[in-house]
């Protein structure tokens, strides 16, 4: 198959999408089809303020666009530009954007013991070795900003962009989907975007700072003072922690055919970012997991690979923050 050919067969075992050999272009072209507007993002060695994230052109939330024609003159003009897909009702997306540099796995995992573990849904591996989820847009005001729910974790609603992969981060690594999105469509897309959880991601009563395309999330407080303040007291632990498997084995054995590797996937990354906040431990875990992956279809084998996976890629952003 040619490396920017079609990109998915459902319910292979989890890895990183063939996505990330399409051409910047390519790609580009791929997400206008799903109906996101995309812009130009300079690229990591460009000489601008923020190379890697800064938009190449003026006005860019109403300048981005879905015309194959406009996206192919820019990556004419830029071909080794990043790809920026705008967030909001214009795309109907809604990013949770997690940043392991400020403490964003360890508010993630904290967030979930409070609310229950977040809808499973597509997820990009940042090239810092952060994360995005995407969700659907809820259809109101979904305000773009940082440290909305602990630091590092930020939301990328109205207003707001994500670069997309195979974009390259400054520190040399590209931007990459986890799972697999080859028959991501236009048509597909409610099979692949959860619903914006908007009861879970209730903004706390405080105020925070919007993010621009020239600003970034303020410095967070130290990784150890993060896991410190995600510790939870014992009379509380067990609770939360049945709380927990509880949510993810429901989550895990009610999806259908094409979301059950992805999905357990996603909740091996979840356990992997509740044991590094030392609320549960995988060895709990991993049993829970592959029962509900055996509930939803799948053999032993597949479900075991497909926890072991995303506690991998969680176990590596644990050792980011550390």
């Amino acid at each position: 198959m040619s490396p920017e050919g079609p990109l998915m067969h459902p319910d292979l075992p989890p890895s990183v999408s063939r996505a990330h050999r399409l051409t910047l272009r390519r790609a580009a072209l791929y997400y206008a089809g799903l109906g996101w507007p995309v812009i130009p993002i300079a690229p990591p060695d460009a000489a601008v303020a923020r190379p890697g994230k800064q938009p190449l052109v003026r006005d860019w939330p109403a300048a981005a666009s879905t015309s194959p024609e406009q996206i192919q003159a820019w990556w004419r003009q830029w071909p080794d530009a990043n790809i920026g897909i705008v967030t909001g009702p214009r795309s109907g997306l809604g990013i949770l954007d997690l940043d392991v540099d400020k403490g964003g796995a360890a508010s993630l995992a904290a967030l979930e013991s409070r609310v229950g573990c977040l809808p499973g849904t597509v997820t990009v591996l940042t090239g810092s070795g952060g994360a995005h989820l995407y969700y659907r847009h809820p259809g109101i005001a979904l305000l773009s900003a940082a440290d909305v729910h602990g630091p590092g974790l930020d939301v990328r609603g109205d207003g707001g962009l994500v670069v997309a992969p195979p974009s390259r981060h400054p520190c040399g690594h590209r931007y990459a989907w986890v799972g697999d999105v080859r028959g991501m469509r236009r048509e597909t897309l409610a099979d692949y975007l959860a619903d914006w959880p908007a009861g879970q991601l209730t903004p706390p009563q405080r105020s925070c700072p919007p993010l621009t395309s020239s600003s970034s999330p303020p410095t967070a407080p130290p990784a150890a003072a993060l896991r410190a303040s995600s510790r939870i007291p014992e009379t509380h632990r067990e609770a939360r922690v049945e709380a927990i498997l509880r949510g993810l084995y429901e989550q895990i054995s009610s999806r259908p055919r094409g979301q059950r590797t992805r999905t357990l996937y996603w909740a091996g990354c979840r356990v992997g970012e509740h044991a590094a906040a030392g609320i549960l431990t995988p060895e709990r875990a991993i049993p829970v997991l592959v029962s509900a992956g055996v509930a939803a279809g799948l053999n032993p084998s597949e479900a075991i690979h497909s926890v072991k996976c995303g506690l991998r890629v969680a176990a590596a952003l644990s050792v980011a923050i550390a």
